[in-house]
């Protein structure tokens, strides 16, 4: 179990720690959400925010998929999700017509819709990252990669909040 542990710590602690903070200190650094002094108020307000409808408008690629995924720890994993099904998507479509140059010297009209159909699928996916991540985790101990990408989430989010200089934790 240990092993899991460390395993689950390298494979989803790490970038779901790295994406929390780098997600809430960003939108706290531009003033993306409103005045929070916790992390129970940045998540009431990111989720509140997540359903502004000028959110198309506002922001950065990043922060607009966070927030279109449901903002918070929700959020971050069908961010992070959306991520690696859409660059393992892309790496194994490259892959497939034979590399890079030969993707460019095939581009077409067919060939940007299949990338736009996939990336829809992937949006999919990512919307309903619980489901996908029980089927790629081969393990009898699911619970600890949850507990493990919870903690993280809260760590980094907890991390930015202080980098900010709020106060209260």
């Amino acid at each position: 179990m240990i092993y899991e542990i460390f395993i689950a710590i390298l494979m989803v602690g790490v970038p779901f720690g790295l994406a929390s903070y780098g997600l809430a200190w960003w939108a706290l650094k531009h003033n993306y959400i409103g005045r929070v002094d916790t992390l129970k108020s940045l998540e009431k307000e990111v989720k509140k925010r997540s359903k502004d409808k000028t959110l198309k408008k506002e922001g950065d690629l990043f922060h607009r998929k966070w927030l279109a995924f449901g903002g918070g720890f929700y959020g971050v994993a069908g961010l992070l999700t959306y991520a690696h099904v859409e660059i393992t998507d892309v790496w194994d479509f490259i892959l497939h017509l034979g590399g890079i140059l030969e993707m460019i010297r095939n581009i077409s009209f067919d060939l940007v819709i299949q990338l736009f159909v996939g990336a829809i699928k992937n949006f999919v996916v990512a919307i309903a990252w619980p489901l996908y991540w029980l089927s790629e985790i081969q393990s009898d101990r699911i619970w600890v990669w949850f507990i493990v990408a919870y903690g993280a989430y809260w760590a980094g989010s907890t991390q930015a909040l202080r980098k900010i200089g709020v106060e209260k934790i």
